[in-house]
C-alpha cells in the first residue's frame, strides 16, 4: 500500500478577534505560526503540504522558502466558510492515501504527535489526538474520507458532518496543547508573551 500522506493547513480566515493574521504571529523570534507548522509536517515526512491562505498574507507567504511540495493556495472567498478551504485543499492533493487537516491557530503540533497518529493510518478510520476525553488537532483522514469530502457540493457542510459518517480512532495524549486555539491577543499573550 502507498503510505504517502499529505497535509492541509487552514489559514484563510481573517482573524477578526486576533486583529492580525494568525498565520503571521511569531512562534519564536524567527518563525511564524505557519512556518512552524509547515516545518513540523515536513519533518514528519508529508509528501505534499497545501496551505490555504487569504489575500492578506499571500505576499508574505510568497517570500517564504520551502521545498516544491509546499503549495500556497489563496481562498478568495473565505467568507463562504471553512469548508470551502478544506474542499479546495483536498482538490489540490496529489494521490495520497492519508491526509492531515490542521488549523493555523493551533501551532503546538509536533512531528512526534504526527507520527503517533500515523501509527493508525492503515486502520481505515480517521483519527485525532484526545486529551482528557476531548478531541484536538490535527485530524488524520483516510482515503475514503478524503473522497467523501471531494464529492461534496453543499458548502454549508462542515468537516464534522463528514467525520460523523465514519468510524474514529482516538489517540490518547498527555499534551493538553492539542486543545489550544490562539484566537485573541489575550490567548497569544498567555502562551507566548511576544505581542507587547
Amino acid at each position: 500500500m502507498d503510505n504517502k500522506f499529505s497535509t492541509i493547513i487552514l489559514s484563510s480566515g481573517f482573524s477578526e478577534r486576533m486583529g492580525q493574521p494568525k498565520a503571521l504571529l511569531k512562534w519564536d523570534e524567527s518563525t511564524t505560526f505557519i512556518e512552524k507548522l509547515i516545518n513540523e509536517f515536513i519533518q514528519a515526512g508529508s509528501a505534499k503540504i497545501v496551505c490555504m491562505i487569504n489575500e492578506r498574507i499571500e505576499p508574505f507567504c510568497k517570500q517564504l522558502s520551502f521545498p516544491s511540495n509546499v503549495e500556497f493556495i489563496v481562498n478568495h472567498y473565505p467568507e463562504r466558510g471553512r469548508f470551502l478551504s478544506i474542499l479546495t485543499g483536498v482538490g489540490a492533493l496529489d494521490e495520497s492515501n492519508y491526509c492531515f487537516i490542521h488549523n493555523v491557530d493551533n501551532p503546538f503540533v509536533t512531528n512526534e504527535l504526527i507520527n503517533d497518529l500515523l501509527v493508525h493510518k492503515e486502520s481505515g478510520k480517521w483519527c485525532s489526538p484526545v486529551y482528557n476525553g476531548k478531541g484536538g488537532h490535527p485530524v488524520l483522514l483516510p482515503k475514503k474520507v478524503i473522497n467523501k469530502i471531494a464529492a461534496v457540493t453543499d458548502l454549508d457542510t462542515t468537516l464534522r458532518d463528514i467525520l460523523e459518517q465514519f468510524p474514529k480512532i482516538s489517540v490518547t495524549t498527555n499534551d493538553d496543547t492539542i486543545l489550544r486555539n490562539i484566537n485573541t491577543p489575550e490567548d497569544y499573550n498567555l502562551w507566548f508573551k511576544l505581542l507587547e
